[in-house]
């Protein structure tokens, strides 16, 4: 069950990610997978260190690892959600402006097909 839920936090993180660069402007997009890597670095230092930790005690079992599993996956899940965060308030204005040119763009479209 450990395992299962672990693997999920994975893919919640990978589909927020996505889901993000979809909504990011053009030039932004790629930086929402950098918002992964930085998940993906914690669960690899956690993964490090709890399996050390998890291989030095009397009870060496699977159960162990699974536990050291799911604790890297929810770190690094709360990393790449925090990472994400931070993209989203820093392109916060480059998405209003572009928001504004859009509407400005569909407001000149209506205006010259009313006048033709």
């Amino acid at each position: 069950m450990k395992t299962t839920l672990a693997l999920s936090l994975v893919g919640i993180g990978a589909v927020a990610t996505g889901a993000l660069g979809i909504v990011l402007p053009a030039g932004e997009r790629i930086a929402a997978g950098l918002a992964l890597v930085v998940g993906a670095g914690i669960g690899v230092v956690v993964l490090a260190i709890g399996t050390q930790i998890v291989s030095g005690t009397p009870d060496d079992s699977p159960e162990g690892y699974a536990s050291v599993f799911l604790v890297a996956a929810a770190l690094g899940l709360a990393g790449t959600l925090v990472s994400l965060t931070l993209l989203w308030r820093r392109t916060a204005g480059q998405r209003t402006a572009d928001q504004r040119t859009a509407g400005a763009r569909a407001e000149a479209r209506t205006s010259a097909a009313g006048e033709g």
